[in-house]
């Protein structure tokens, strides 16, 4: 508790501004005549103005980029037009991989707007050479990406002799914006594949993208839209379902429904939602006494889930409609979802209502987040949510925000958060989070402290299981992103950290040692860390030497042995089995492309527990078979398994979609999961579903 009250006072004495560093600009330029989107560059492209000094990211950071880029830029009433001309000295070397939306590989753009002006949030539109889309949405000056997010645009594509040229149409619809903003924030960026290149326009931070250090785009004048029956943008998805299950047919229908009532604000709504073609979690052994955490994968929670995001993860979406232990979820009847952005403030809401289900009862969720950026690009906001149901109710208020000072190669920043929650039957507690990042030059700090009392409990609508602890994190690290001997780039850097519990059963943790991450001129890449840690356990001290290491091959060539490692520790306690004794992991995979748009990988993993003496205790094996078809642009086929050795519970997912309109697709799911003992096999589960969700933009 005095952890917390000590960053309570941290936070309110706290005093420290921001800056922007950029130098650049972009004009844009009003034209009457749309483009062709036909991925030609004709004439009305020379009235735009246009930039072409774009410098390196990686491998050399700061250095121009080896290939030539132009990127022309022109906006009417309706559209904002984007082109670019990426000269390659080597066309018939460019890597044509297609790939999965959102997922894109090989030779790439990718253009990012700040259409706020608030050097915070962003959304970026991305093509590949074969004309596969990405598009997202960025927040937390680039330290966090929603790639779930997808917008209704067009792209085109040609190969040329001198490399190839793409169009891009984003409709202002598309955009949330700020209205009466004539100066946005703006980036370029370009992946070159063979030589694992990107740069960009702006001159970013050695250790990543940021919003802050974008160029501008002055003169933009996007349509006023005011709130009016003409300004609305209505968008039911109908979700038909065919659900065959253990030889019966069950028809189902369920509804979502998007509204933009005006460019800054979206209002999100479900009925009965199915969420068949997710595909399912991977099985992970644990080892440890605390739960896994799992990322958000539903399409309905993972946009606009940034809003929502704070340094302790008060809000946990996964909560709602959550799994049971039977294998089943729990049935959401409906849920809403509202986000806006009206100037410098941020608002989001969510609520949710889920049925009575295998002993969980019927539930209400709600979540509401405000938060208002200031000086340049810090923040300040509060979040309030809870579940409840009849005779309980687990809630959480907190606040939280992100102090930001933009540095001449870099950029400091220190976040923080103090969260109260109150479950029935215990009484209120708090917790604290402070996080420090400070990047200059080649060098970066890092740091951090949280405290988390012991009746602090959010188990219900968050993930932090950890109560009753105190944990203290910092690293120094050097980044070298310019050839050295054998390596084009490095990182290497010494962290300590410090761990208690206090509350049974007292574990105590305290340990430092040093890492390395470096790619290779062939495109190899190694990453190492190893450390000295000293544990208290079940009432005694230990020690325990901890490595970890990481290795693949090059991404781009046909066959690529993917991330081959291990982890290993000498002596720790075994959750599991009850006792401390050495503990490892070792993983790997290999994927082939026998064409363009063809992807066969393979990954396994096994956990190894050893017994006190020394002999061994068991092996959990885990395999992973899948095929990713890219059949067209349009058409998608993935088969996923898993075959489980230390469950006897062997899943498989297969999955075809096809877009066939903006937002607009079709799913044939197949999931099905088998049971072994000895020589018996059965069947646990087979289901098959047939979904369409078709967009309707009135």
């Amino acid at each position: 508790m005095k952890g917390v009250q000590m960053l309570l006072c941290l936070m309110i004495v706290l005093t420290l501004w921001t800056s922007k560093v950029t130098s650049k600009s972009l004009q844009a330029v009003r034209t009457d005549i749309p483009p062709k989107l036909d991925g030609y560059l004709e004439l009305i492209w020379t009235k735009a103005d246009s930039v072409m000094d774009f410098v390196q990211l990686s491998p050399n950071w700061g250095k121009p980029s080896t290939e030539r880029t132009i990127v022309y830029l022109l906006y009417d009433d309706r559209n904002i037009y984007v082109a670019f001309k990426c000269y390659d000295s080597h066309p018939g070397r460019m890597d044509t991989r297609t790939g999965q939306r959102d997922e894109i590989e090989g030779d790439k753009v990718r253009v990012i707007f700040d259409t706020f002006g608030d050097d915070i949030t962003g959304y970026y539109f991305g093509v590949n050479l074969a004309n596969i889309q990405e598009d997202g949405r960025i927040s937390s000056d680039g330290l966090s990406e929603d790639r779930a997010w997808d917008g209704v645009w067009s792209s085109a594509v040609v190969r040329t002799s001198f490399g190839y040229t793409v169009e891009i149409k984003v409709p202002f619809k598309t955009l949330r914006y700020k209205e009466g903003l004539s100066r946005w924030g703006i980036d370029f960026r370009r992946t070159i594949s063979r030589k694992q290149e990107e740069c960009c326009w702006s001159l970013q931070q050695r250790d990543g993208f940021r919003i802050s250090r974008m160029g501008d785009l002055v003169g933009i004048r996007p349509p006023q839209r005011g709130l009016s029956l003409k300004s609305l943008n209505l968008e039911p998805y109908p979700v038909g379902l065919m659900r065959f299950k253990e030889g019966s047919v069950s028809p189902e229908l369920g509804l979502d429904l998007s509204w933009k009532p005006s460019p800054a604000v979206q209002v999100l709504s479900t009925f009965k939602p199915d969420f068949a073609q997710v595909e399912a979690d991977p099985y992970r052994v644990n080892l440890e006494r605390y739960p896994l955490y799992y990322k958000e994968k539903r399409p309905f929670f993972v946009e606009g889930a940034e809003v929502f995001s704070t340094p302790l993860r008060l809000f946990y979406s996964r909560t709602i409609g959550k799994g049971l232990p039977s294998g089943k979820r729990v049935p959401i009847n409906a849920a809403l979802k509202f986000t806006g952005k009206p100037g410098r403030w941020t608002f989001g809401a969510i609520g949710a209502w889920t049925e009575k289900k295998e002993g969980e009862p019927e539930s209400g969720y709600y979540v509401v987040r405000a938060k208002r950026s200031f000086w340049r690009n810090s923040e300040l906001g509060v979040l309030v949510g809870g579940k409840r149901w009849e005779g309980g109710f687990n809630e959480v208020i907190g606040v939280d925000g992100a102090f930001r000072k933009g540095l001449p190669q870099g950029q400091a920043s220190l976040s923080y958060q103090i969260a109260r929650s109150s479950l029935k039957g215990t009484s209120a507690d708090y917790a604290g989070m402070l996080i420090l990042y400070c990047q200059e030059g080649p060098f970066v700090i890092k740091g951090y402290y949280k405290n988390q009392g012991s009746n602090f409990d959010v188990g219900q609508i968050g993930f932090e299981p950890m109560r009753g602890t105190e944990q203290a994190e910092f690293s120094i690290v050097y980044i070298s992103l310019k050839a050295w001997g054998p390596l084009k780039q490095f990182y290497a850097g010494w962290g300590a950290s410090g761990y208690r519990e206090y509350i049974s059963p007292y574990f105590k943790m305290v340990e430092t040692g040093p890492a390395f991450d470096g790619t290779f001129l062939n495109n190899w890449r190694l990453r190492v860390q190893t450390s000295f840690q000293r544990r208290y356990e079940m009432s005694r001290w230990y020690n325990d030497l901890f490595t970890e290491a990481h290795f693949n091959t090059d991404p781009t060539k046909a066959l690529y042995i993917g991330d081959v490692g291990f982890w290993y520790h000498s002596k720790r306690y075994n959750w599991r089995r009850g006792y401390s004794a050495p503990q490892a992991a070792f993983w790997g995979g290999v994927s082939c492309r026998p064409d363009p748009g063809l992807k066969l990988n393979f990954e396994g993993s096994a956990t190894v527990e050893w017994r006190p003496d020394g002999s061994l205790e068991h092996v959990s094996w885990v395999w992973h078979p899948t095929v990713d078809w890219s059949v067209t642009k349009e058409i998608y086929l993935r088969w996923w398994n898993e075959v489980n050795m230390d469950t006897d519970i062997h899943r498989s997912n297969l999955l075809l979609s096809w877009n066939f309109l903006s937002k607009s697709w079709a799913y044939l799911a197949l999931n099905q999961s088998i049971g072994s003992s000895g020589d018996k096999v059965e069947l646990k589960d087979r289901i098959f579903v047939a979904k369409v969700r078709w967009l309707f933009s009135i």
